[in-house]
């Protein structure tokens, strides 16, 4: 490989130079996984408070 084959892969190749992850998009995978377990702990709490009242009506109409 020459001088000039190695010029031409360089500019092939310019888009595909990996860089390091910048804060910003580190920050959003953050926001969205937190954003995930916060989401899945408010979902688990208000089906246990959905499944509690259910049950609750369940006692009161079969007891009429």
């Amino acid at each position: 490989m020459n001088r000039r084959d190695k010029a031409l892969l360089d500019k092939q190749l310019w888009g595909v130079n990996p860089t390091p992850p910048s804060i910003a998009g580190l920050a959003l995978v953050a926001m969205f996984v937190i954003g995930i377990i916060i989401g899945s702990i408010l979902f688990a709490r208000e089906h246990k408070q959905a499944h509690a009242a259910s049950n609750d009506v369940t006692g009161t109409v079969a007891s009429r």
